[in-house]
């Protein structure tokens, strides 16, 4: 993979940019040993000054260092002090080499996705739809009309403020002692298992339910009746003891 702004080198068995001299080097396709450096330094620099103001320094900076490793590894092929360093820098070479390749290819790729259009600079994502504007409720309305009202109806008189402190009114509630009395009253006629949604108050409060089945559970513990269910989610029975 190959930049289209990566210097190019003219040498010898060789002509094309400097990545994709790496990665034939890499592959060896190409000798380290027979490449002349000091030509490809000569044009690297001449590169380098040719492409100041148009290419970033950041990359700029890369190929410094891609020739510097080049100039590494060939030092450490032509001078070995031994036949042991010999291969050991023949190896060194191949890994420096793959990472400068990796590093090549993963330059391309990034300034690749820069080049592709960007997400709010470039092109620019639907907006959300607008919601449609339906008729306001009649809560809405009965509270609008109600301020209006108060406004219309002038300034409190002297004296009078409105109350800092919020008082809801008191629920009625069907509490558990409630529920226990009422089953008492229906015990004496209890002959065969009943719902137990039989056994809730006629006008429904709140709460109802679930006093009705804690005090049907109380009973149920005191022996005065009996509770079944059939399977899960089925209605619960309430039946006479024993």
């Amino acid at each position: 993979m190959t930049t289209s702004d990566a210097p190019l080198l003219s040498l010898e068995g060789f002509e094309g940019p400097l990545d994709f001299l790496l990665e034939m080097l890499g592959r060896k396709r190409i000798d380290l040993a027979a490449l002349s450096i000091a030509e490809a330094t000569d044009q690297l620099a001449t590169a380098l000054q040719d492409s100041a103001g148009r290419v970033p320094l950041a990359q700029r900076g890369d190929w410094l260092v891609m020739a510097a490793e080049l100039v590494l590894l060939k030092s450490r092929l032509l001078a070995p002090r031994n036949p042991e360093e010999a291969v050991e820098a023949e190896q060194e070479a191949s890994r420096r080499l793959a990472q400068l390749e990796t590093l090549a290819a993963m330059r391309s790729a990034a300034a690749a996705l820069s080049a592709r259009p960007q997400l709010g600079r470039d092109v620019f994502a639907r907006g959300a739809p607008e919601r449609p504007v339906g008729p306001p409720r009649a809560a809405a309305q009965l509270a609008f009309f109600e301020a209006l009202l108060v406004l219309l109806e002038g300034p409190l008189p002297r004296g009078e403020s409105f109350s800092a402190t919020y008082r809801p009114p008191p629920q009625d509630l069907w509490r558990i002692p409630d529920a226990l009395a009422h089953f008492r009253e229906l015990l004496p006629g209890l002959d065969r298992p009943r719902d137990l949604q039989k056994f809730l108050p006629r006008r429904r409060r709140s709460g109802d339910l679930s006093s009705t089945f804690v005090a049907a559970l109380e009973l149920a513990r005191e022996g005065d009746l009996q509770l079944s269910q059939a399977d899960s989610f089925a209605p619960i029975l309430v039946g006479p003891a024993g």
